[in-house]
């Protein structure tokens, strides 16, 4: 045994340089140079990097089973005893450089290289096939290996069988026995064909053994073969687990996010941008001033929504199909929000002419002048004039307000106040349904100082909106609460202090 610290030996040195194809086979061709520049190789040597020591222990005993097979007794002279009884004379084995009287000559598969090993070294690198021979091949049948070669030549399994390890290690354990039958047959038989010089080889005898081991290799093979499906439908279910939690996630995520408050606002902000039909400058400017919802990558940008301001213009929709990498979702939800308020502000611009000019009643002739302004500002009446609305307004019945629309409107606009006229013959104001805080604030700047009491600002408001009941409530209580703070001459403060203290 080398000493422990010893890595490599200079049998192991010589054994690995001469095995060629196995070294340049495995890892142990990284080491090639180092064996040539160093014939023996200690872990704490000072030319050793601490990862070839790494890989020398690792890998070292694999390298001599690989090289081991690289090599054979040569059939024509296995081996020779030197007559002489002085050591003086004996040659010397070629890896150990000891001297051997017993000479045993092995040859290179490959190249054909021959060289005298001893026995102790036959034993220590040669495989378990050479091995064997080494100890078969006596005086009473000295071509043993050539006998060997000739029946593995006609019976190539042979050598399997008698020495492959691990053997049938996945074969089941209800046919391992019969496993060991069939070596321990093959084993014996081929000893008994080695042991005599003959010519006759034992095929008759070894069949029975040959058809056992191939119906054992076809069992394992199945074996092996449902388990390797197992691992793979094994591995494609985890798999297929994972993507759909993934997708899960994703989806989780996404939907997360289309339900936030942030998203909803920012789709908004879009929209707002969108309907007002911008040119593309414009728009630029206005979306670089947004602050869009933290997501994992950015919904849309500047460019992206340029073209989606055009598109819509030119289509009345979103849809932007050639921007491939743009969230489907996103797209179309911006899409609906879009046109959902373009719907309302078109909806909105026909009831505030027909409010304006007819349905409401104005405390001052400025504040009516002063809607029309804000109509005329819009995409819609860009087309109108003030001179348009006063004398629209100066129309008071449904039959002189179509009879001079029919005169001086285009078809869109004798369409949409057609269609209110009839639901309001009378000329009463068409309800708004939404309230933003910027009409409230307006409604409250024009009301609250023209209203006699209180029951006449909410009678007011009830005129002008029908919001959903709740908040149609909501808005009435603050429409009171607001009125009687303005005409109180108290501190206000104090007083929702005192209320807010009551409601606790």
């Amino acid at each position: 045994m080398p000493a422990a610290t010893t890595l490599i030996t200079p049998a192991e040195n010589r054994f690995f340089i001469l095995s060629e194809r196995a070294r340049r086979a495995t890892s142990l061709n990284q080491i090639s140079r180092l064996l040539r520049e160093h014939v023996t190789i200690k872990a704490d040597s000072d030319f050793l990097l601490d990862t070839v020591r790494n890989l020398i222990m690792h890998d070292h005993a694999d390298w001599l089973t690989t090289c081991s097979h690289e090599w054979q007794l040569l059939a024509t002279l296995p081996y020779g005893i030197n007559p002489s009884d002085s050591r003086q004379q004996w040659s010397h084995c070629e890896l150990c450089h000891k001297p051997v009287r017993y000479e045993y000559h092995v040859q290179n598969k490959h190249n054909h290289q021959e060289i005298v090993v001893g026995s102790e070294c036959v034993k220590k690198f040669m495989n378990a096939e050479t091995r064997y021979l080494m100890v078969i091949t006596t005086e009473d049948n000295f071509y043993a290996v050539a006998q060997y070669q000739t029946l593995t030549a006609k019976v190539p399994t042979v050598p399997t069988i008698m020495f492959k390890q691990p053997w049938f290690p996945e074969l089941p354990g209800a046919q391992q026995p019969q496993a060991r039958q069939v070596r321990q047959q093959t084993s014996q038989t081929v000893t008994t064909y080695l042991k005599r010089k003959t010519k006759q080889l034992p095929l008759h005898e070894l069949q029975p053994s040959l058809t056992t081991y191939q119906a054992l290799v076809q069992v394992e093979a199945d074996v092996i073969a449902a388990k390797q499906a197992a691992e793979i439908k094994q591995q494609t279910a985890v798999q297929h687990h994972r993507q759909q939690t993934a997708q899960q996630a994703v989806q989780s995520a996404a939907d997360e996010l289309r339900t936030s408050p942030a998203y909803r606002q920012y789709l908004r902000r879009l929209a707002d941008i969108i309907v007002t039909r911008p040119d593309r400058a414009a728009a630029k400017s206005a979306f670089s001033a947004l602050k869009a919802p933290q997501t994992s990558r950015p919904l849309v940008n500047a460019y992206q929504f340029g073209l989606m301001v055009t598109e819509y213009t030119q289509t009345g929709q979103i849809q932007v199909r050639r921007l491939a990498m743009l969230n489907r979702d996103f797209v179309a939800d911006l899409n609906q929000v879009t046109k959902a308020l373009d719907q309302r502000q078109t909806t909105r611009f026909y009831d505030d002419i027909f409010n304006s000019c007819w349905g409401w009643d104005y405390h001052q002739a400025a504040t009516q002048r002063t809607d029309w302004e804000r109509l005329l500002s819009t995409r819609w009446g860009h087309a109108l004039s003030l001179a348009w609305f006063e004398q629209l307004a100066q129309q008071t019945t449904p039959d002189t307000i179509t009879a001079w629309l029919q005169q001086h409107a285009t078809a869109t606009m004798q369409q949409k106040l057609a269609r209110r006229l009839k639901a309001q013959p009378a000329l009463k104001p068409v309800p708004r349904q939404r309230l933003t805080k910027r009409e409230l604030r307006t409604f409250c700047d024009r009301e609250v100082a023209a209203s006699a009491d209180a029951t006449a600002l909410t009678a007011r408001f009830e005129t002008m909106y029908q919001l959903p009941a709740t908040q149609q409530a909501v808005m009435l209580e603050t429409l009171n609460y607001y009125y009687v703070a303005q005409h109180s001459a108290t501190d206000h403060q104090a007083a929702l202090k005192q209320l807010q203290w009551l409601l606790k």
